[in-house]
Order: C-alpha cells, then structure tokens, then sequence
C-alpha cells in the first residue's frame, strides 16, 4: 500500500514538473490580444489626405474608406490631416 502512494506522488510530481497534463489545448489556439489584428469594417464613407506639416502643401497618404469593406491607406499616416469626403452608410 505505501508503495502505491509514493508512486502516485512520483508520477504525479513529475507530471507537474514537466509540463504534464496540458487541458484540451484550446489555450494554445487562442492569440493573445497584444499581438491580435481584428479586421477593420467600415461603418462611414471617408476621404482623408495626409500632409507633411502644418502648411497642408505636400499631400503624403490617404486613406478611404467604403461602407462594408476594410479601409485602404497609401503612403504615410501623420497628424496633418484633412477630411475630405465624410458620409454616413
């Protein structure tokens, strides 16, 4: 009888010191938020063009946006920006 219950403590010790018993796996299925990239809809129809600097001379990206698909950017994003086109769906 002792021999069974210093086993089980041996098996079960090792179990817990080697990763063991690891669920259904669905943990390792799920990403994690830090690196998740949910797909953007859009709920408005927009126009936005982004400038260099404060002069709003030289345009450097846009981005659009239709009602139902993902929004599209080209070239840079910066905080000089002009709505140029807003409408709801």
């Amino acid at each position: 009888m002792k021999a069974y219950v210093v086993a089980g403590a041996l098996a079960a010790g090792l179990l817990a010191g080697c990763g063991g018993f690891e669920g259904d796996g669905l943990e390792n299925e799920q990403p994690s938020l830090a690196s998740r990239e949910d797909r953007l809809i859009c709920i408005t129809q927009y126009t936005v063009a982004y400038y260099s600097d404060a002069t709003y001379t030289t345009q450097v990206g846009t981005e659009n946006c239709w009602c139902g698909n993902t929004p599209t950017r080209e070239g840079l994003r910066t905080q000089y920006r002009q709505v140029l086109q807003e409408e709801s769906c």
